[in-house]
């Protein structure tokens, strides 16, 4: 079932609130199943036998048709159940939901689970409109519609409210999937990975409940210890940031965000606009919350399954343990590029190893144990790695020489791991075409995966979510020399004179309001003919660049609005010609102090209608969308995302001193960086902000905002996107 992001919700004031309401949703101790099959091959009949099968509390089933279903007495209504119930499972045709879902509503059921399709998933958003009218002044809550249900495997509880024929194991994870086909197939591959879930909880087209729902519920849940999500929309981004960022300090969260598609075909007014894609926007998002951003189904698995069985590796050193030294050489590459790394071990470990190991063995790391180890040499060698402090993590790699031999491998790695005392995280890759061996033991699972790189990235994901976790939280910039007043008038004379879309500010206005926020500009001067343009340049003294005024012209120098270094009374009035010829709306020509040396950088805003704004950075100039190397944040930054953003653009080495070139004022761009985002929390008519060129000077000397373009909109249109 493909799932579309929800309509705009009606709001619902509630009483209890959907902590509450998803406890009963996950928690029943009743249930009723409105439209229950008398077939248990069909869906609703599936769905029936399934809870007839698990639940321990009390079911009902309701269907007007029947007197019976499945051996059990059947309702014509829910308006008929004998008493009150926790939770109703909806499974009817689409246009008997309304009427259904009134009827929850008049009996007081708290909880609803809307299996029924037929909504906005082909079009019909008017239809969950409509269903939350209805709920909107009641203390229902829903799940849904268009989804497989909810499943709780609590053994005081076992509810399997799904059609699902697979019931997963008792675990510590939690699961919310936006897709429907993965909701029925989880808990089978579930079980098969050996992954416990503690809950399930299939969205759907998330009318009403959605995932900021349950991890407000899993957060305190302590059933869960890990949330994994699988989302195709964002139910409010805006509120996931500090709800997501909270979490992740104690439980972490790992996520697959499908749906990646690219704004660049989309109108931009501004190099930041045309750069700040759907995905660089969850990207963002996902870097500042912690949120572990799995790039495939697999990986989502895979990490998922290792957050719960294994510690948080404590740094990046890696030991590999194998019996093949192609696979681990393979194993080092991968963990090498993913960032982590594969240490030599000291000579008294290795001497350590080489006591337990035939002359033919390489104990340097990877350690090789050659093809013919058995399981008593993995043993040994794995618990001294294990209680060594030269290692962070573990990858034991083993490749089956000889059939019937993974058993004997596998018991020992699991049996070795029960029996140390560690705070390592610890993976098995088995080269394997067979089956996994079943392993008989009640020692805690290792994960396995077939191959070394697969088992390098899971890794590589809880070791940098793990550093994320022990990280500074950050704060936000505090500075006292704002003039915040002065900015604000200068935005709302412009909104009055653009009203009532809103517009770009003139060149001169975009300085000022820069400039009120504590960010340096060049001198500079308006001018609308050649001798005010020389009379301009006297005052500002020295070189000069004379720009286009031009609303059109994005790119002022791809189209000759730009002359640089201009010296001389007639030189400036041959540019002031020149620029203002280059562009047909031109309405004159800024002259500006011209400043030397210096790195040419970006930053910029833009306003995204679920995400809100996006602050970036990266190198600037004529080539930032060609390069396309931009770092983005979601508003409002800390001194730890500003720090991050500057080292993680790819040129971030240029900005260290470049061939015999000075070190760029890193401060200083992170200064700034802290003060567009004031800007942005003071001004939230702010649509577009380029600071482009931002000139980094060198350490010590600041930053200067050659060039500025500031968009604005009355707050009501920006809010509504």
């Amino acid at each position: 079932m493909a799932s579309p992001s929800h309509p705009q919700s009606v709001a619902k004031p509630s009483a209890t609130g959907p902590g509450d309401s998803i406890r009963m949703i996950l928690c029943p101790r009743s249930v009723a199943v409105v439209g229950a099959g008398r077939d248990p091959e069909t869906m609703s009949g599936k769905l029936f036998r399934n809870l007839l099968e698990s639940f321990t509390g009390k079911l009902y089933a309701v269907n007007p048709n029947a007197k019976a279903i499945q051996g059990m007495c059947s309702y014509a209504s829910v308006l008929d159940l004998p008493e009150q119930v926790d939770l109703a499972i909806v499974a009817v045709p689409a246009a008997c939901v309304p009427s259904v879902v009134r009827q929850c509503v008049q009996r007081g059921i708290p909880g609803l689970v809307v299996i029924s399709a037929g909504f906005s998933e082909i079009g019909q958003a008017a239809g969950e409109l409509d269903l939350l009218e209805i709920l909107r002044r009641s203390e229902t809550r829903m799940v849904g519609p268009n989804c497989v249900g909810v499943l709780n495997t609590d053994p005081a509880i076992r509810l399997n409210g799904t059609f699902s024929p697979f019931f997963p194991l008792r675990g510590k994870v939690a699961i919310c999937t936006q897709s429907g086909a993965l909701g029925v197939v989880i808990p089978d591959y579930a079980r098969r990975e050996r992954i416990g879930l503690s809950s399930l909880v299939s969205v759907g087209n998330k009318a009403d409940l959605g995932e900021n729902d349950l991890l407000r519920y899993w957060e305190n849940d302590p059933a869960t210890n890990v949330i994994s999500l699988y989302l195709e929309s964002f139910q409010d981004p805006r509120a996931l940031l500090p709800l997501a960022r909270r979490i992740s300090r104690h439980k972490p969260i790992v996520a697959l965000k499908v749906g990646r598609t690219a704004a660049g075909s989309r109108a931009a007014g501004s190099h930041t606009a045309a750069l700040a894609s759907p995905s660089a926007a969850t990207e963002a998002l996902f870097r500042q919350t912690g949120i572990i951003r799995a790039r495939s189904l697999t990986e989502w698995f895979d990490v998922t399954a290792l957050l719960a069985c294994q510690p948080l590796p404590s740094g990046q050193r890696v030991a590999v343990l194998t019996n093949a030294g192609g696979p681990g050489v393979l194993c080092a590459d991968a963990l090498e590029a993913e960032g982590l790394s594969v240490p030599e071990l000291s000579s008294d470990l290795q001497a350590s190893l080489r006591r337990l190991l035939r002359p033919e063995a390489s104990v340097r790391n990877p350690i090789d144990l050659i093809g013919t180890v058995d399981a008593g040499e993995y043993r040994e060698c794995l618990r001294r790695l294990l209680e060594s402090d030269e290692v962070d993590s573990v990858i034991v790699i083993y490749v089956p020489r000889i059939e019937a031999t993974s058993g004997p491998i596998l018991e020992a790695v699991q049996e070795t791991a029960a029996g140390c005392q560690r705070n390592k995280s610890l993976l098995g890759v088995l080269m394997e075409t067979a089956d996994v061996p079943t392993i008989q033991s009640d020692a805690p699972q290792v994960p396995l995966y077939r191959f070394p790189e697969a088992a390098a990235a899971t890794l590589a994901q809880a070791t940098h979510y793990g550093e994320w976790r022990r990280g500074i939280e950050g704060r936000v910039g505090a500075f006292t020399d704002l003039r915040v007043d002065e900015a604000r008038q200068t935005v709302e004379r412009a909104i009055d004179r653009l009203a009532p879309a809103g517009g770009w500010l003139t060149p001169s206005e975009a300085l000022d309001v820069v400039s009120a926020f504590g960010i340096r500009v060049p001198r500079c001067e308006m001018v609308f003919d050649a001798e005010q343009a020389v009379a301009a340049a006297k005052r500002i003294g020295g070189p000069v660049v004379v720009k286009v005024v031009s609303l059109r012209a994005l790119h002022k120098s791809d189209i000759g609005g730009v002359v640089l270094d201009v010296h001389g009374d007639n030189a400036v009035r041959s540019a002031f010609t020149q620029v203002t010829l280059a562009a047909p709306d031109a309405t004159g020509a800024l002259i500006q102090e011209f400043v030397r040396g210096g790195y040419e950088t970006l930053v910029g805003v833009t306003h995204d209608p679920a995400f809100g704004h996006l602050i970036g950075f990266g190198l600037g100039g004529v080539l930032v969308e060609l390069l396309d190397d931009v770092a983005f944040r979601l508003h409002p930054l800390t001194d730890h995302d500003t720090h991050e953003m500057v080292r993680e653009i790819r040129g971030a080495r240029i900005l260290n001193g470049y061939r015999h070139r000075s070190a760029a004022d890193i401060t200083a761009i992170e200064e700034t960086l802290l003060r567009v985002s004031a800007l942005v929390a003071e001004l939230h008519e702010l649509v577009e902000l380029d600071l482009n060129p931002l000139m980094v000077l060198e350490a010590g000397h600041g930053v200067c905002a050659l060039d500025v373009r500031m968009r604005v909109r009355p707050t009501s249109a920006v809010e509504c996107g």
